[in-house]
């Protein structure tokens, strides 16, 4: 790989973006000791280093020798550019490291191409069919999450340039995405660009009032949703101003491992969840939880350090993320809870992942950008979340094999179908908790329509790469 000046000056100027940007993202195993005792500094923890996971390598390997390089041939490609179809200004992000770099180290060049995170999917599809065709698409939640990607993706394992046998790829993930003997989405182990929901509470307020910590709760076996509203009546009691608990209705019920679409992996097939025993449970706390108006946390109030906690994604751990202007030693964080004290918590993940586009005009550069994008070596982790120990926390959290995460998909099976997941959503949480039934059973005939429409889209893909 090159060396130099040149990428010196690369990582000086992605080091400075990073410090003063905005960036926005997406197991059984607990916490190490001390991953929620951040003292706000990058070293105030009982680790020094964000610690990325590793993956294991087979003695004997090719990917145990020392002098391996997965970008060997990448000499050929020199000079090709690769697009990636992005909302994000990755410029502004913690990618800004490996877009300075992955020129030097490889000989190809990356573009970032701007296509909006609402529609995402939608509009690509335009544009291909336009003859404007990138390389790369990320997949992730809403409208540019699977099956709706499965419309713009290219068997992945049929590009020459991507060794889906390399360690470094999360072999679990691959399985999740493997259709018919395709794989079409990847991500890594170590990613930094995954995403898994949590729940963040503000430490120096349940500290200064004595209030157990979910923390606390969690260590002792007894992080439940019934004691998420326990502490959120604790808060609320200390006045008007103070506000409960941030939390999506989906999130909650991924935790209890279902939703209304649910997928599949091993047939490649969507079902209903309505009829689900926890879809009803869930629902019907989240209907008291409102009832008793425990539900009105949000981020500002967070910030501000009067809600009682934030059921949300890892974008609260970053840097620039949703408490970039609070002390870092105020934030703690913590797995989601479960129904029943002593279960272990399923975690409620976000599909992030990556492809390649059908037809790229630059598949084999677009599959050397795409592992080089995924791997922390290509990273400053240190200075990407608040703490040293919440990255460590986030690597926990997000690193584990994905029959322990549970990946959401009903906004993209909604939109799919032409449905708005919103409508649903608005009208169940709108229920009391005796009517939650009801609510339910009334979506059952739109909920079909939005499964068959999703096999319908698998079923397509199917046979268009059979040929």
């Amino acid at each position: 790989m090159k060396t130099g000046i040149k990428r010196v000056l690369c990582l000086a100027c992605a080091l400075c973006m990073l410090v003063f940007a905005m960036t926005a993202c997406g197991g059984d195993k607990k916490p190490t000791d001390g991953s929620n005792s951040q003292t706000g500094s990058k070293t105030g923890s009982t680790q020094s280093t964000v610690s990325a996971l590793t993956p294991s390598v087979e003695e004997g390997s090719k990917y145990a020798d020392p002098n391996w390089d997965p970008y060997a041939t990448a000499a050929a490609l020199k000079g090709q550019t690769v697009r990636f179809a992005t909302w994000i200004d990755h410029t502004a992000t913690e990618g800004a490291m490996p877009l300075a770099n992955f020129e030097a180290d490889t000989g190809m060049k990356v573009e970032l191409y701007t296509v909006a995170q609402t529609g995402y999917v939608n509009s690509l599809m335009t544009k291909i069919a336009a003859g404007d065709i990138p390389d790369v698409f990320v997949n992730n939640e809403g409208s540019g999450d699977f099956p709706m990607t499965l419309q713009i993706a290219a068997p992945i394992n049929k590009v020459s340039s991507v060794d889906l046998a390399d360690p470094l790829f999360d072999q679990s993930l691959l399985k999740y995405f493997t259709i018919d003997g395709n794989v079409y989405m990847v991500n890594t182990i170590g990613t930094p660009w995954s995403g898994s929901n949590m729940v963040f509470y503000n430490k120096r307020l349940y500290e200064e009032n004595g209030f157990t910590t979910p923390e606390d709760y969690y260590k002792d076996g007894k992080w439940t949703w019934d004691n998420v509203l326990k502490c959120a009546r604790d808060v609320k009691a200390l006045g008007a101003d103070y506000k409960g608990v941030m939390l999506e209705s989906d999130i909650l019920t991924d935790s209890l491992g279902t939703s209304f679409i649910k997928y599949n992996p091993e047939t490649a097939t969507f079902s209903s969840g309505l009829n689900d025993k926890n879809m009803l449970e869930g629902y019907q706390w989240y209907a008291e939880a409102k009832e008793q108006n425990l539900l009105d946390g949000s981020i500002n109030s967070f910030v501000e350090g009067k809600c009682a906690m934030v059921v949300r994604g890892p974008y609260g751990l970053k840097n620039t993320g949703y408490f970039q202007n609070m002390d870092p030693n105020d934030v703690g964080f913590t797995y989601l809870p479960t129904l029943e004290e002593g279960e272990s918590p399923i975690i409620s993940a976000i599909p992030r992942a990556y492809g390649i586009i059908d037809s790229a005009p630059n598949a084999d550069a677009a599959g050397y950008f795409i592992r080089y994008w995924l791997d922390p070596k290509n990273y400053d982790l240190d200075n990407t979340f608040l703490t040293i120990a919440a990255g460590n926390f986030y690597y926990e959290l997000t690193n584990t094999d994905v029959s322990q995460r549970y990946f959401n998909h009903e906004a993209s099976c909604a939109a799919i179908a032409g449905e708005d997941i919103n409508t649903i959503y608005k009208a169940i949480r709108g229920s009391s908790s005796a009517g939650v039934k009801t609510s339910l059973d009334s979506f059952a005939n739109v909920v079909d329509k939005i499964v068959n429409k999703c096999n319908e889209v698998v079923r397509d893909k199917i046979n268009a790469d059979r040929g």
